[in-house]
């Protein structure tokens, strides 16, 4: 019985060309969106989870009140605490302390190289985390001094073919480290990247190491602590409150825990979280999510619409299976069949054109995205289990519409759709409309706000600027003589020393301006610049003056703020007032306009800029490059880079394209939704084909008398098209506020944002009614041109 009604849905599908195209081309197209979605959502939430105790591990965050903090949220904390909370308290089972330590300098057999992720660790590491060793002793790796472990793929960079176990390399010019471990390469899906492992375990003779890890005076360390099962989360963060008080700890810090499942997508508001690589952000998966749900119930709303408009069509066939014996039950099986039969169908076809566009889809997974999404059964069950529940709901109405037709009626020739069946079309194309026209709002929104990232005042110039990292002593102390080098090449205009860059990160200092209470505590974010970087990245003063060599007393005794700094503390005219910092005293010499040295969704804060007039103090030199004969000059750059640090492999950035990488993720956001918007309103626009082809259709014998009485092809066309301008107008209407609620909602995530674009309100209408209107007027000009004598010779 079943096989019979399968074969019958089939034969019944291909019945009507158009009709099959649109059915299976509008679902093929909702299901393959739905699919490429939910791959990415998949990858997204796929970070972390090869840890087996991934939901008993826990980061440790601190919470910075401080006067003069805006962004309070920090991925690391006090260098004590997490053993701390290991030794005091049952519930903790375990903790790993890391400290970033970035691109390092790596030598073996004179041979230099650069490492991008080296961290300094605990050997607890290997017990906290699923990392496996594939070569050396997994339970002792790391727990002797100076001793190293390595990715496979750092190991075949320095070693090639050789067996490491045992060999010495050495880091930064300085330290011998011995290799006593190769680990597999971490899953790319990970938020702690690493390629060089090092042992934070210092010997008995290195006191500033020890006491630098029984410090409670410094937020500077990255860690994680391993609960019990059963453990009190919410108790166990009050007890760590109580822990960091018994240590005498400031009032303006507070501890948090962040589960390590939770890392990747919900850190986009925490600062310093230098060791959670690929940042992503949960908010965007949502919407992402409520996209892949619109598109999929669009392509399912224009199948329930056409089968309901061409339920008068199949009136006949209806009527004379009924005269034969078919009952209620098999008529609406065998509606419900064709429903499944047009979705399964259309889901192998968006499987196939899944395997096809991995080959030019960049989602960062290096196998074929079709085999990724379907590598675990509950995927599977999940994909097969909603097509069906869709096939049922999709076919659920037109089955049972379609079996409760009058026999009577039908064979009379005297049939027409009810009135429930047009408003329920009239409402479906609403919610289509609906959906297509808030996505156009959202994309125009998403587009003006990444506009704006680009092309906002930063308060600085970042076009034409060279990078160059002065990454450990040995290239600081080179660093003037390469610097003077460098002058000698015409097309470098101008030169600058800073600790960091803007987008890189920056330090936190304590200070007590002039005037606050003494018992006032005040953090602000600090990074060192010479004389020469105000002018390099093009940043204005705007009261006093800029550092100058010619002054002595600049570099002990003077200080620059920016607007935000002033602004925060108080001050009208800061120029001659004192800052302290500890028991050194500075005067504020000059203020320099607000701009962002970190990415525009944090409020800029306030930030001072100690004078550090040499490179020895200075980790970038940063250079301003003519545009013109830039590979030639960069040529040079190389060769003299080589001639001062022979031992150091020559490298770069250009600042605007690392600044940007900041802002990666809405891109690539902004290129989803936009393809998606595109792709649902396709799938809407064929809806509307199929329904204006069997309105004109079903309207043919209205048309033909309407011309014999005189009526012009626009009247006719007018009359037809305006059946459908009245659902897309209300959709335009619903759809605004709900637009209006989730955009405002994303907008305020950005500290810096455009106002609500109300011009993509309109615009989205303009194109809904002008997309619609010119999709029905085909099939409306179409019956408006017909032979009026054909057409009621044909009724």
């Amino acid at each position: 019985m079943v096989k019979n009604y399968f074969k019958l849905a089939i034969r019944n599908l291909f019945k009507s060309k158009s009709t099959a195209f649109i059915n299976i081309g509008g679902l093929t197209i909702g299901f393959l969106c739905a699919l490429l979605i939910f791959t990415y959502i998949k990858k997204e939430l796929s970070y972390d989870r090869f840890h087996s105790n991934i939901n008993n591990i826990y980061r440790v965050l601190t919470i910075d009140e401080a006067l003069g903090v805006t962004s309070n949220l920090v991925g690391i904390t006090l260098p004590a605490l997490s053993e701390t909370m290991k030794n005091e308290l049952t519930s903790v089972e375990n903790s790993v302390r890391i400290s970033t330590n970035g691109r390092s300098l790596v030598e073996y057999n004179k041979v230099p190289l650069y490492t991008e992720n080296m961290v300094y660790v605990e050997p607890s590491l290997f017990e906290v985390f699923d990392h496996e060793l594939v070569a050396g002793h997994r339970p002792t790796a790391l727990h002797a001094p100076n001793t190293a472990v390595l990715t496979e793929t750092m190991a075949k960079k320095i070693f090639s073919k050789e067996d490491p176990i045992g060999k010495t390399i050495k880091v930064d010019n300085s330290t011998d480290l011995e290799v006593v471990g190769v680990m597999k390469d971490p899953s790319k899906f990970t938020s702690m990247e690493f390629d060089l492992l090092v042992s934070m375990v210092p010997s008995e003779s290195d006191s500033n190491t020890i006491n630098y890890l029984n410090s409670w005076n410094s937020i500077s360390m990255v860690e994680y602590v391993s609960l019990s099962p059963t453990a009190n989360i919410e108790e166990v963060k009050s007890k760590m409150e109580e822990i960091i008080r018994k240590y005498d700890v400031g009032d303006n810090f507070k501890v948090t825990l962040q589960p390590l499942n939770e890392t990747h997508l919900s850190s986009s508001g925490i600062l310093f979280d230098v060791f959670n690589a690929n940042k992503g952000d949960i908010n965007y998966l949502y919407t992402l999510a409520i996209v892949g749900l619109f598109v999929v119930l669009i392509a399912a709303f224009n199948f329930m619409n056409l089968s309901t408009a061409r339920s008068a069509n199949r009136a006949k066939e209806v009527g004379i299976r009924k005269v034969m014996g078919a009952s209620k039950r098999q008529l609406a099986s065998q509606f419900l069949s064709e429903s499944i039969v047009i979705c399964f169908f259309s889901l192998l076809l968006a499987l196939v054109a899944l395997f096809l566009s991995s080959s030019f889809l960049d989602f960062g997974i290096e196998q074929n995205l079709l085999f990724y999404l379907l590598s675990d059964y509950n995927t599977i069950t999940w994909v097969v289990g909603s097509v069906l529940a869709l096939g049922i709901v999709s076919g659920l109405y037109p089955a049972f519409l379609l079996s409760r037709f009058s026999i009577l009626k039908v064979l009379k020739g005297n049939f027409k759709t009810g009135t429930s069946g047009v408003w329920l079309r009239k409402i479906l194309v609403v919610v289509q409309f609906t959906a297509s026209i808030a996505m156009i709002i959202g994309t125009i929104t998403v587009y003006y706000q990444l506009d704006y990232l680009k092309s906002a005042d930063k308060g600085f110039e970042d076009e034409q600027i060279l990078s160059i990292n002065l990454g450990d002593q040995s290239l600081r102390a080179s660093g003037e003589r390469l610097k003077n080098k460098l002058t000698q090449i015409p097309n470098i205009e101008m030169m600058g020393l800073s600790g960091s860059m803007p987008g890189r990160g920056v330090g936190r200092r304590g200070i007590l301006p002039e005037g606050a209470a003494e018992d006032d505590v005040w953090i602000v974010s600090s990074m060192g610049i010479n004389e020469e970087y105000f002018d390099l990245m093009g940043m204005e003063i705007v009261a006093g003056r800029n550092y100058s060599k010619e002054i002595k007393s600049d570099s002990a005794s003077a200080i620059i703020m920016n607007e935000a700094a002033a602004k925060a503390i108080g001050w009208e005219d800061p120029i001659g007032k004192k800052i302290s910092q500890g028991p050194n005293e500075k005067t504020v010499i000059g203020v320099v306009k607000n701009f962002h040295f970190a990415n525009m969704r944090h409020q800029i804060e306030p930030i001072i800029l100690p004078y550090q007039p040499t490179a020895l103090s200075n980790g970038v030199l940063s250079l301003k490059i003519r545009q013109e004969n830039l590979k030639s000059t960069l040529q040079k750059v190389e060769e003299i880079w080589t001639a001062v640090n022979p031992n150091y492999p020559f490298e770069y950035a250009f600042f605007n394209e690392e600044f940007g990488q900041q802002y990666e993720n809405d891109e690539n956001f902004a290129t989803l939704i936009v393809s998606f918007t595109w792709l649902a309103i396709f799938i809407a626009c064929l809806g509307l084909i199929g329904l204006s082809m069997f309105t004109a259709e079903q309207r043919i014998k209205e048309i033909g008398i309407r011309k014999v009485l005189g009526a012009s092809i626009k009247t006719i066309t007018l009359l037809l098209s305006t059946e459908f301008t009245k659902p897309v107008l209300v959709a335009c209407l619903i759809a605004m506020p709900i637009a209006y609620y989730f955009l405002n909602e994303w907008l305020s995530g950005f500290a810096y944002h455009v106002d609500m674009p109300w011009v993509a309100f309109v615009l989205a209408s303009v194109l809904a009614l002008v997309i619609s209107q010119l999709t029905v007027s085909f099939h409306a000009i179409k019956a408006a041109t017909s032979n009026p004598v054909n057409s009621l010779r044909n009724e």
